[in-house]
């Protein structure tokens, strides 16, 4: 398998091995406050090496943020490119993680658009998922400026946290029945 690389004007995208669990580490001790909401565990290397594990097994693309000038890493990014669930058409989204101390710089939207210019690339694929935990708020504030919208939840992950499902559309496509279903349902909702 070729290794995927990505260069912005400020970032590399790289993916990973298990060669750099150990330079990644620092990112994952970084934003212990984000992992928080995931995991009781402490972050590690072992975290880290279970999480390119997990990436592989999914099919899923798992790449460093590095800043440019320095090489020096800053988060990470985790990707289904397309086919998603079996689904040619649908690429998803695991994670994006910027360090606490880069946060509010732009790296995380510099390094998603980058990413969804790729996907969307692909004429093939007509959307991209994801799912967010609410009580990290950066991350809804986050997929709201990035165009994503709520499309399903909650979900409880593994400690109780309820997810919410999260797509976008491949810019032009008209709305589907459903999605205006959900649209109407949401409106409701909210006037209530």
């Amino acid at each position: 398998m070729t290794s995927f690389q990505l260069e912005t004007d400020r970032l590399i995208i790289k993916q990973l091995t298990d060669a750099d669990i150990e330079t990644i580490l620092p990112v994952y001790e970084g934003s212990a406050d984000y992992l928080d909401t995931q995991t009781p565990d402490e972050p590690s290397s072992e975290m880290v090496r279970s999480d390119l594990a997990q990436a592989a097994e999914n099919n899923c693309l798992y790449c460093g943020i590095f800043r440019h000038e320095a090489n020096e890493p800053i988060g990470v990014i985790s990707f289904v490119p397309h086919s998603f669930c079996g689904q040619r058409d649908y690429a998803w989204l695991a994670s994006i993680m910027i360090q606490e101390k880069d946060r509010l710089e732009g790296y995380g939207t510099e390094a998603y658009q980058a990413v969804e210019k790729i996907i969307f690339s692909d004429e093939a694929v007509m959307r991209i998922g994801t799912l967010l935990i609410p009580q990290f708020d950066a991350s809804l504030r986050f997929a709201e400026k990035q165009g994503l919208e709520r499309a399903g939840g909650p979900f409880k992950n593994k400690r109780g946290y309820g997810l919410y499902s999260f797509a976008k559309k491949r810019p032009g496509l008209p709305e589907t029945p459903g999605q205006a279903i959900w649209r109407e349902a949401q409106g409701s909702i909210g006037a209530a």
